[in-house]
């Protein structure tokens, strides 16, 4: 599993916890925690998409890097 994903599903089980320990202790309506979770779900998303581009651009970078430098040696 990619660093990212971990990240990822880490703040999801932590958001899902707190918003599930408001609503057993009475603090947050059975409405405001599905509705929390649902928000975070869709942040979780794009964090999660906004992570592969940047590993995607970070490969890249490291492939042309790496092809210049061996353009150079020639």
């Amino acid at each position: 599993m990619k660093k990212y994903t971990i990240i990822v599903l880490a703040l999801f089980v932590y958001a899902v916890g707190m918003f599930g320990w408001g609503y057993t202790k009475g603090t947050v309506s059975e409405t405001e925690a599905l509705l929390g979770i649902a928000a975070m779900s869709v942040v979780l998303v794009l964090l999660w998409f906004l992570y592969r581009r940047r590993e995607r651009y970070r490969e890249e970078a490291k492939k042309n890097t790496m092809n210049r430098k061996r353009e150079n040696t020639k």
